[in-house]
């Protein structure tokens, strides 16, 4: 056991996730703990290597100065060494303070000068040149590292900014003057020492810098062992960004139940990365399922009508297996051969896919549409949806193997409660409720009340069973003129599930209808096309009346399921994409509504105007 819960506290049976990491170390020694891609070449590194990696550097770290405390930014793609500095963070009792790689260069002098660190990590001299230094005013900064290893050039710059191979030199020679300290310092830590600070995404303001101690992971990783059962023979592939709450308790998990953990060499490789990993667990967000859901039916359109009557078919006979297995039902034998056989001649084809093992596929950080999870459990992977929150440290509820409710982000997580508020807010309540906001008093009160409940921010309700759906952000809800009010993530998700549609923003605040800005997705347009006889421009085709009239029937098909006053009357194709580079989505893909509905205030304008 990695932690319980007694009374509502956290009693851990590591005091710390220092002695967690070092414990799992010594017990795993020459098994490995992380595969990775460097220079076209995968790599693996075992726990012993991992340990004396991270020594070094935590001890590179106090010959430098770093001291208990002190915050340390990482601001880096994903990468191996990401996850070492980490480990190194945590064993000297200092603060790892991440930063999305795809921050600008206005978000990451924020954090950075409102963390004040002492120490700076990033991956590339591309990456700190984005850093403006004569905008920030760092009184505790001691030195920068940078992760990548020409050494030499790095060296050059200034005497404040290192190579890691120079990190790791410093902290061997101090280990020869101060052997042990490095063990000592993390066997000192203690459950309520300060862990990390984790900035949200700012979808609704400037980003708050999120709290969090040793006890809340030490409670989450157990809580969510329970939950979602592992062993250390289980692997996953990391492509979440690490500094994303839900990537980072991926990481988590992996070293308290001895996974091995792979890094994905980016998004872009996913589906190769998949066939080197072959991951059996897997943490991540709607967008990828919703992908492969996509390419998945597109292939289906060019095969013969019979194989895909075949297929769906199998399909159906798959979920009623899902269902019985959920209730703890037996499928009658006929049908039972007859889906071992598509699943032996199709649905293994699918799966291999994936990598050919996988069998948990953990889904958070966005609503995910129940129709794509249905398509996806049929095929034999259970898509477990979840929820949760920075200021959760990550999780307070998820479906179970067994207990799983479409639609639904499933029970909270043992030891913790979750109620809904008049107004219908979720108000959630445990071990896993975040410390404080970082020098933010004012936030945090707002945030948490005085018997304990922690206000998300969103709107759901809680069924029969206990089992929570989440309705939409309170401050995303849209109220029409006529006095409705609409959750716009329902919509938006509902259209997403088409192959074609790439983004989905809903508008029509005070207005008598609601109105939807797209993207596209380009390559599924296209192929689309050519199937169908139609020549498209590549660059510049979202004018034309074909791509207009598949749109509108989309629209019309997803207007069927809705009630009339959710119903979509009218749309805009947008020629790019929304982007974190333009600050339309938060580093975790989510959109500032604010900030489009302002840049996009005229276009839709004249779509109300058009319409009236």
């Amino acid at each position: 056991m990695i932690a319980k819960a007694v009374n509502g506290k956290a009693e851990a049976s590591f005091d710390s996730l220092a002695t967690l990491f070092l414990a799992q170390a010594d017990r795993y020694r020459d098994k490995v703990l992380y595969r990775f891609s460097r220079a076209g070449e995968w790599h693996s590194l075992t726990w012993a290597e991992a340990l004396t990696q991270v020594r070094e550097m935590a001890q590179g770290l106090l010959s430098l100065g770093a001291a208990r405390g002190d915050r340390v930014v990482i601001f880096s793609s994903n990468r191996v060494e990401w996850h070492l500095a980490d480990w190194a963070d945590i064993c000297i009792g200092a603060l790892t303070v991440p930063i999305y790689a795809s921050s600008s260069r206005s978000q990451a002098a924020q954090i950075i000068g409102h963390a004040d660190p002492a120490v700076i990590l990033v991956d590339s001299l591309q990456r700190l040149a984005k850093l403006d230094f004569s905008r920030l005013t760092l009184g505790h900064l001691k030195v920068i590292i940078v992760l990548e290893r020409d050494g030499a050039q790095i060296s050059s710059l200034a005497a404040k900014i290192l190579p890691l191979d120079g990190l790791r030199e410093i902290g061997r020679s101090y280990q020869e003057r101060h052997a042990g300290v490095f063990e000592s310092i993390a066997q000192s830590l203690r459950p309520e020492d300060d862990l990390t600070i984790i900035y949200t995404s700012g979808t609704t303001g400037a980003p708050k810098g999120v709290l969090t101690t040793h006890a809340h992971y030490l409670f989450m990783v157990n809580a969510v062992d329970k939950a979602i059962p592992t062993n250390d023979q289980d692997v996953t592939m990391h492509f979440l960004p690490t500094s994303h709450s839900l990537g980072r308790l991926e990481h988590f998990m992996a070293v308290a139940k001895g996974w091995t953990f792979g890094i994905a060499r980016s998004i872009e490789s996913i589906m190769s990365d998949l066939q080197v990993i072959r991951p059996t667990v897997m943490f991540s967000v709607p967008r990828i399922y919703e992908n492969a859901h996509s390419r998945i039916r597109l292939r289906l359109g060019r095969e013969h009508a019979w194989r895909r009557k075949v297929f769906y078919w199998g399909l159906s006979l798959g979920r009623q297996r899902f269902e019985a297995q959920t209730h703890g039902l037996s499928v009658r034998w006929p049908r039972s051969v007859a889906f071992h056989i598509v699943d032996r001649l199709v649905f293994n084809r699918v799966r291999a896919g994936f990598g050919g093992r996988l069998r948990l596929a953990i889904c958070g950080g966005a609503p995910l549409s129940p129709d794509i999870a249905a398509f996806f459990q049929g095929l034999g992977i259970a898509v477990l949806e979840g929820y949760g929150l920075t200021e959760t440290s990550t999780v307070s509820h998820v479906n179970r193997p067994g207990r799983v409710k479409l639609g639904t982000v499933g029970l909270p997580l043992e030891g913790t409660d979750c109620r809904i508020a008049e107004d219908g807010e979720i108000l959630l309540r445990g071990p896993n409720i975040f410390k404080c906001y970082f020098r933010d008093l004012i936030a945090t009160e707002a945030a948490i009340d005085s018997e304990g409940w922690f206000h998300s921010g969103d709107v759901g309700m809680i069924n029969q069973a206990g089992f929570l759906r989440v309705t939409d952000r309170k401050k995303d809800m849209i109220v029409t003129s006529g006095g409705k009010k609409v959750a716009p993530q329902k919509l938006e998700n509902l259209l997403k599930a088409d192959p074609l549609i790439q983004q989905a923003l809903i508008v029509g605040q005070g207005q008598p209808h609601l109105t939807a800005l797209l993207t596209l997705d380009r390559k599924q347009v296209l192929d689309l096309a050519e199937q169908s006889g139609v020549r498209l421009d590549r660059e510049n085709f979202v004018s034309h009346p074909w791509v207009q009239r598949q749109v509108r029937e989309i629209l019309l098909r997803t207007n069927k399921a809705l009630a009339p006053y959710e119903a979509i009357r009218s749309f805009h194709i947008l020629e790019h994409e929304f982007t974190v580079e333009d600050e339309e989505l938060t580093p975790t893909l989510k959109p500032r509504r604010h900030i489009i509905a302002q840049r996009y205030r005229h276009l839709i304008e004249d779509l109300y105007r058009a319409a009236s």
